[in-house]
């Protein structure tokens, strides 16, 4: 492959992390908005169109890999993990490297539209949530002090009383690990608790290195048609249809279970949800007894896309106060240029919103559009460029919101 430009290396960083501060393109749970602060449920987007964009017409891979798969110039992306609180780190990574980014970029300009970014971060969010390979040999370990090996044989070497585990999770298949976990834990709970004397309980790096050694190997990583599958818009109309009776999403839902909202650590990966299945078996078939209810079973691709949905509820849009807001508008130097409630003085425009209340999506294409006309009239009126910390961005787009901070 030919040696590319350093601009043209600066410019394919700079699309990869700007997709991923394009995160609230998001469905937000009940009907229309209040005006009282909003969370975003989960992020839409095609992550196979995304994969599209970052190995084709985008061009990221040259110089960025995902999960291995890619080049070696810059980053790995997949292995990124966002600070708290995630959307404001995101931005604020982006903007505080603004200027040096395009001095090096010399007047290049990517054109990047709101729905490939959207694609492009289902795409990379995805990608992050992805299983690193796990360790056979660790596993065997497991399979053995868990007792698995007291029932279940692998490939034959093992007990015969219960399946061979070599046939559930072929070629690196988790779906129907998973599958297994939670459709057939049910019926294995008085079995094996007679057996063991306890129920075992797993790690999510135990669930991997078991899974590793079931399959005879280490699972591949994501390549450039990767393990894309699952949705998070499906995922969220299958809970629900399935698990809402039981649990909640930010007060919304049933009581019998824990409340499943952004506020509590979620499973990312599928190894880290099959533990989180198998560990709660139990308690949960006891509870839908006591319910008179059903055991749901997922089928297909509902318990991918389940997992997808409540991984991605850890990623909402930042709150904040448009006082605190105000705040921060003044001491990060904003309002030197753009008016102490951002009105727009003869140095730079109005930033206030207007009929649309600004997002982080629209806050930060706004940023991405107009930011390197900002950074040469602020390096011709002399203003150094300030620097944003992760939670300013939920109070900026509060105050900027609010019209009761006009003036």
């Amino acid at each position: 492959m030919a040696a590319i430009s350093k601009p043209t290396q600066v410019l394919l960083w700079i699309l990869a992390a700007g997709a991923a501060i394009a995160l609230l393109v998001v469905i937000v749970i009940g009907g229309h908005p209040s005006s009282g602060p909003q969370h975003a449920t989960y992020l839409t987007g095609s992550p196979e169109k995304g994969a599209a964009l970052f190995y084709g017409k985008k061009h990221c891979s040259i110089c960025h890999a995902v999960n291995g798969s890619g080049g070696r110039v810059a980053p790995d992306l997949g292995a990124t993990r966002p600070g708290t609180p995630a959307m404001g780190w995101l931005v604020t990574v982006i903007w505080n490297h603004m200027p040096g980014m395009w001095r090096q970029m010399h007047g290049e300009k990517l054109q990047l539209n709101q729905e490939e970014m959207a694609h492009l971060l289902a795409f990379l969010y995805q990608a992050g949530s992805a299983d690193k390979p796990g360790d056979p040999a660790a596993g065997q370990k497991v399979f053995d002090a868990k007792g698995c090996v007291r029932c279940h044989a692998v490939r034959s070497t093992g007990a015969t009383t219960a399946p061979d585990l070599g046939r559930i999770a072929v070629a690196g298949d988790r779906l129907a690990w998973m599958h297994a976990m939670w459709n057939h834990a049910q019926y294995m709970i008085e079995p094996v608790t007679k057996e063991l004397g306890a129920w075992p309980q797993f790690t999510g790096v135990e669930m991997n290195d078991l899974v590793a050694y079931v399959n005879g190997g280490p699972s591949p990583t994501i390549q450039e048609d990767g393990d894309l599958r699952g949705s998070a818009e499906h995922g969220w109309g299958v809970f629900q249809a399935k698990c809402i009776q039981c649990h909640s999403v930010r007060g919304k839902g049933g009581k019998i279970g824990p409340e499943l909202g952004p506020d509590h650590e979620l499973p990312r990966t599928s190894a880290q949800f099959a533990a989180v299945l198998w560990n709660h078996a139990p308690a949960m078939l006891k509870h839908v007894r006591e319910a008179r209810m059903a055991p749901p079973t997922l089928q297909g691709e509902e318990i991918t896309d389940v997992l997808r949905f409540l991984a991605s509820l850890r990623y909402f849009e930042p709150t904040g106060s448009p006082f605190l807001g105000e705040r921060v508008f003044a001491e990060r130097g904003c309002a030197s240029c753009h008016g102490p409630s951002a009105e727009g003085t003869r140095n730079a425009p109005k930033l206030r919103a207007g009929a649309d209340a600004f997002t982080m999506v629209s806050f930060a294409t706004a940023l991405w559009s107009h930011g390197p006309a900002m950074n040469t009239r602020a390096e011709k009126l002399g203003v150094p460029w300030p620097n944003l910390e992760p939670g300013d961005v939920g109070e900026l787009i509060s105050f900027l919101n609010d019209p009761g901070r006009k003036k």
